[in-house]
């Protein structure tokens, strides 16, 4: 029985090893094996070698006492059942937490369009389209409800937030403004209200023209911003910034809602700045000037509270950097994008990822902007960084393994990282990442611009960009 049991270990270990392989290949371009696969193959051959030898010497021992082979036969056969779970359970041990395809949710149709942003609520994801809203549950990928755009209209801008389960979402037609605003119950997908507002140009994948918080919904125009009341849509405000000045983006919390104004006089720069309202009634609060002297090529907010910025001028030696700022909007850090040691990759490429509300490789929580980077002669980011955001100093650097792919928030003030199909949790004031599982099927039907989102019992949900071909909108894994 013994030696039946060590030919038992090499049937269970042939058996797994090769099969945790997925698609029949891995390592190299291929994705990462689990980390147990090697071992498991090579005590395979092992034990097959040991095991015939152990079995015909035993069996020839026995038989010199006792004629027969039924015996021997149910002896070795039995040992061999015998060590099917231990094998299992080694393997397992060696191999780690793995995730496997639970469920994908039905390619998007037609093929010519692409999802444009996202909304996570409790058990489910509002994913939206140029084409309109999707709801799915977390659990299983089933489809709760959708709502078709306007007519030639696409999605173009959404609020980063859904308090009271509201959103908001505005639509513009090609080569137009987001002028046409739509308030959203996530819970059923019924409108709301719609208001035809003169909108804002395009300025960029940013999700800042729309923002919403303290029962207002804050809706950017051409020159203006307007409040309206969330749930009904009655409108409660409008500030109007002044002659030659258009706001570029929003973001409302706590009360406050902060939009950054640029002014030019006829097609000259004047000033960027800080202006903050009274989300409740729109009353002006202060303006702070900002550091730019061009034209801003990107402004997108990272974090509304504490409230802090990214923005870059057109000017090549202008200002590219991620900027705190206090309560009173005072300036009180400055982290540049670019340094002698290395590059903040702050957002996925613009031309792959999300267009109405972009997935971001930084978060900040406390005072520690956690964000992607690439040291001096990568182009892939490949470890994480934590700077303070009083100061701008670095506080940590940790290599993530592989390329990230996604960065999300967890409670308690944590991070999940997904970096080279593996995804770890991540102490943003240490910058300790803890073991976490493998995903091992489905990693090549992932977008480089992935949002990854918490599922249900410690399963994932992964929402691509691109719907169509061989990546579905969501993909679910789980243990």
């Amino acid at each position: 029985m013994a030696a039946g049991s060590v030919a038992g270990l090499a049937v269970a270990f042939h058996w797994f090893g090769w099969t945790s392989i997925p698609g029949n290949a891995c390592g190299d371009r291929y994705g990462p094996c689990p980390d147990g696969t090697v071992p498991t193959i090579l005590l395979a051959f092992l034990c097959t070698f040991a095991g015939m030898g152990l079995v015909t010497w035993r069996v020839v021992e026995l038989t010199r006492v006792r004629s027969g082979k039924a015996l021997p036969a149910v002896l070795v056969v039995t040992g061999m059942l015998l060590a099917l779970w231990p094998g299992w359970r080694a393997y397992a041990w060696m191999r780690g937490p793995v995730l496997d395809r639970a469920w994908q949710a039905p390619l998007d149709r037609p093929s010519t369009v692409k999802g444009v942003g996202n909304w996570v609520l409790d058990g489910a994801v509002v994913r939206a389209r140029t084409d309109g809203l999707t709801s799915f549950d977390l659990a299983d990928g089933r489809e709760r409800w959708n709502v078709d755009a306007p007519v030639r209209g696409s999605a173009c801008a959404m609020s980063d937030t859904v308090p009271d389960g509201v959103g908001v979402i505005a639509f513009g037609r090609e080569a137009g403004p987001c002028d046409t605003v739509w308030g959203i119950d996530t819970a059923s997908g019924r409108k709301l209200w719609e208001r035809k507002t003169t909108g804002v140009a395009a300025f960029g994948p940013t999700d800042g023209r729309v923002s919403a918080d303290s029962g207002v919904a804050v809706v950017l125009e051409a020159a203006a911003v307007q409040g309206f009341a969330l749930r009904t849509g009655v409108p409660r405000w409008k500030v109007d910034l002044g002659e030659g000045c258009s706001p570029v983006v929003a973001s409302a919390a706590a009360g406050r809602t902060r939009v950054v104004n640029q002014c030019v006089s006829g097609s000259a720069f004047r000033s960027l700045e800080l202006v903050t309202f009274d989300t409740a009634n729109g009353t002006h609060v202060r303006r702070t000037a900002l550091p730019a002297e061009s034209d801003a090529e990107t402004v997108m907010v990272i974090s509304a509270r504490p409230f802090a910025l990214w923005l870059k001028e057109k000017d090549e030696r202008g200002t590219d950097a991620v900027l705190a700022f206090d309560d009173q909007d005072r300036l009180r850090g400055t982290v540049k994008t670019s340094g002698r040691a290395e590059d903040l990759h702050l957002t996925t490429y613009p031309e792959h990822g999300f267009d109405a509300r972009p997935s971001l490789r930084a978060a900040v929580v406390g005072d520690v902007l956690v964000t992607a980077v690439t040291k001096p002669g990568e182009a892939v980011p490949a470890a994480v960084s934590g700077y303070a955001l009083d100061g701008g100093r670095r506080l940590w650097h940790t290599g993530a393994g592989g390329p990230v792919t996604a960065l999300t928030r967890l409670p308690e003030n944590r991070l999940a990282v997904l970096a080279d199909g593996r995804i770890r949790s991540l102490d943003p004031h240490t910058g300790h990442l803890a073991e976490g599982p493998l995903i091992r099927e489905g990693l090549d039907e992932v977008a480089d611009a992935s949002q990854l989102v918490p599922g249900r019992d410690g399963d994932w949900v992964l929402v691509n960009p691109e719907g169509t071909g061989v990546m579905p909108p969501l993909l679910g894994v789980g243990r």
